[in-house]
Protein backbone atom coordinates (compact mmCIF):
# COMPACT_ATOMS: atom_id res chain seq x y z
CA UNK A 1 0.00 0.00 0.00
CA UNK A 2 1.34 3.65 -1.08
CA UNK A 3 1.08 6.25 1.76
CA UNK A 4 2.37 9.24 0.63
CA UNK A 5 3.47 11.88 3.29
CA UNK A 6 2.65 15.20 2.64
CA UNK A 7 0.33 14.76 0.16
CA UNK A 8 -3.54 14.74 0.56
CA UNK A 9 -5.48 12.10 -0.91
CA UNK A 10 -9.20 11.50 -1.35
CA UNK A 11 -10.55 8.76 0.53
CA UNK A 12 -12.29 6.01 -2.21
CA UNK A 13 -12.48 3.06 -0.11
CA UNK A 14 -13.17 1.78 3.43
CA UNK A 15 -13.92 4.14 6.17
CA UNK A 16 -14.72 7.57 5.40
CA UNK A 17 -15.32 7.38 1.98
CA UNK A 18 -15.41 10.15 0.17
CA UNK A 19 -13.01 12.18 3.22
CA UNK A 20 -9.66 13.48 2.65
CA UNK A 21 -6.46 12.64 3.88
CA UNK A 22 -3.07 13.88 4.83
CA UNK A 23 0.23 12.47 6.44
CA UNK A 24 2.61 14.44 7.66
CA UNK A 25 6.09 13.48 9.08
CA UNK A 26 5.96 14.88 13.24
CA UNK A 27 9.43 13.18 13.62
CA UNK A 28 11.19 16.18 15.10
CA UNK A 29 8.38 17.04 17.82
CA UNK A 30 6.88 13.63 18.53
CA UNK A 31 9.02 10.81 16.16
CA UNK A 32 6.09 9.86 14.43
CA UNK A 33 3.01 10.78 12.07
CA UNK A 34 -0.23 12.73 12.42
CA UNK A 35 -3.01 11.54 10.09
CA UNK A 36 -5.03 14.40 9.34
CA UNK A 37 -8.68 13.63 7.53
CA UNK A 38 -11.17 16.30 6.57
CA UNK A 39 -15.03 16.09 4.41
CA UNK A 40 -12.72 18.90 2.84
CA UNK A 41 -9.63 19.03 0.26
CA UNK A 42 -8.74 22.14 1.85
CA UNK A 43 -7.97 20.32 4.91
CA UNK A 44 -9.71 23.00 6.92
CA UNK A 45 -11.95 21.41 9.15
CA UNK A 46 -9.20 18.46 9.92
CA UNK A 47 -9.31 15.57 12.87
CA UNK A 48 -6.07 14.10 13.57
CA UNK A 49 -4.81 11.31 14.85
CA UNK A 50 -1.40 9.93 15.83
CA UNK A 51 0.59 6.96 15.37
CA UNK A 52 4.17 6.33 16.71
CA UNK A 53 6.22 4.73 13.18
CA UNK A 54 5.94 3.52 10.12
CA UNK A 55 4.57 0.31 10.62
CA UNK A 56 1.57 1.17 12.66
CA UNK A 57 1.06 3.84 10.07
CA UNK A 58 0.63 1.07 7.65
CA UNK A 59 -1.19 -1.16 10.45
CA UNK A 60 -3.71 2.31 10.51
CA UNK A 61 -4.69 2.33 6.87
CA UNK A 62 -5.24 -0.82 6.78
CA UNK A 63 -7.39 -1.61 9.65
CA UNK A 64 -9.27 1.58 8.31
CA UNK A 65 -9.76 -0.05 4.78
CA UNK A 66 -8.60 2.66 3.06
CA UNK A 67 -7.98 3.08 -0.81
CA UNK A 68 -6.35 6.54 -1.17
CA UNK A 69 -6.31 8.44 -4.74
CA UNK A 70 -3.52 10.52 -5.20
CA UNK A 71 -3.93 11.98 -7.64
CA UNK A 72 -1.79 14.80 -8.15
CA UNK A 73 -4.41 17.47 -9.19
CA UNK A 74 -5.50 17.70 -5.40
CA UNK A 75 -4.06 20.97 -4.06
CA UNK A 76 -1.26 21.14 -2.14
CA UNK A 77 -1.63 22.68 1.47
CA UNK A 78 1.57 23.20 3.16
CA UNK A 79 2.41 21.51 7.04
Amino acid sequence: MEIKLGEIGKIVGGQELGHYVKVVDDGPNTGGFLVVTSTDSDMQDGFDSWVEDMQTLQRFFEEAGWVIDWSSDLPHVPT
